[in-house]
């Protein structure tokens, strides 16, 4: 089952896609916040211990994105999940800039897209 996470064939559904996202959101949750707690204290094995947990939720993320996008869009999936996974990670860059905002906002409204829209696929298996 857990390898089904991780792998990056089959489709999934809205549904599954909103849990799998608040499942790796989670886990890197806590890999962030023990890299932060490690590097009060000075702890590098820690530190490399959070690092690998956010890595983890990282590949789980953009493994969901690219199953979702696969069900939605077959023809374009590879693109459309490196555009959606750039803009996520460097959407930081700007700051608190009315352009961080409108990224969200995209951002945003395309996450309730992938969630609600329906796509052709009866049986998603991934």
């Amino acid at each position: 089952m857990i390898k089904k996470l991780f792998n990056f064939s089959g489709t999934i559904n809205g549904t599954n896609y909103f849990l799998r996202n608040l499942l790796f959101g989670v886990i890197a949750f806590f890999g962030g916040a023990l890299v932060g707690a490690s590097l009060i204290q000075g702890n590098s094995g820690l530190i490399t211990l959070g690092f690998i947990i956010v890595t983890v939720a990282m590949v789980g993320n953009v493994s969901t994105i690219y199953k979702r996008v696969k069900s939605l869009f077959p023809d374009n999936e590879i693109v459309i999940t490196a555009i959606l996974t750039g803009v996520q990670v460097f959407s930081g860059v700007f700051g608190n800039s009315p352009v961080t905002g409108f990224i969200k906002l995209v951002l945003f409204v395309f996450g309730l897209y992938l969630i609600f829209a329906n796509s052709k696929i009866e049986n998603h298996e991934g």
